[in-house]
């Protein structure tokens, strides 16, 4: 088995209520939080191999695409369409099946989300596994985006 160490995390808050924010297609929280973890683990959001991301709703799922920095504002739509975030495409998204095909365990999300990153980069995913991972993201949110953790891990 290879070492995998979590290189960037980071925790930010928001307003609670999405009406009291300037843009509701954009939670500022997810946003600072991956701009920290990204700087701190020494890389972008280009660096990426696999994500688990926080998809309690579809659109969450499209918001978090643009807020991470996989792509500009208004194009989290088009990943889809490409066929980007499939199991087989460029940036493998929830290759878990993400929070509601696992009931979603609101407390146990996070840990979740770490788990099946680190099932993928031991090449222990059976299935589901997709190959040349050195960078992964886990990206949870709560209260509605008043609050998002971002953290990369890297295989080494």
């Amino acid at each position: 088995k290879s070492d995998i160490e979590i290189v960037g995390s980071a925790q930010e808050t928001d307003y609670l209520a999405p009406f009291e924010r300037d843009d509701m297609t954009t939670w500022d929280a997810s946003v600072l939080a991956a701009k920290e973890a990204y700087a701190q683990a020494g890389i972008s959001a280009n660096d990426i191999d696999i994500a688990e991301l926080h998809d309690a709703f579809t659109s969450v799922e499209l918001i978090s695409y643009e807020d991470l920095g996989f792509c500009k504002k208004g194009e989290g739509k088009e990943l889809i369409r490409k066929g980007v975030t499939n199991i087989n495409g460029k940036l493998p998204v929830n290759t878990s099946g993400g929070l509601k095909a696992k009931g979603h365990p609101i407390s146990a999300t996070g840990i979740s989300q770490i788990y099946e990153l680190v099932k993928q980069m031991r090449n222990e995913a059976g299935k589901n596994q997709i190959g040349n991972i050195k960078y992964a993201i886990a990206h949870n949110v709560g209260g509605a985006g008043s609050a998002a953790a971002v953290h990369i891990l890297k295989k080494w």
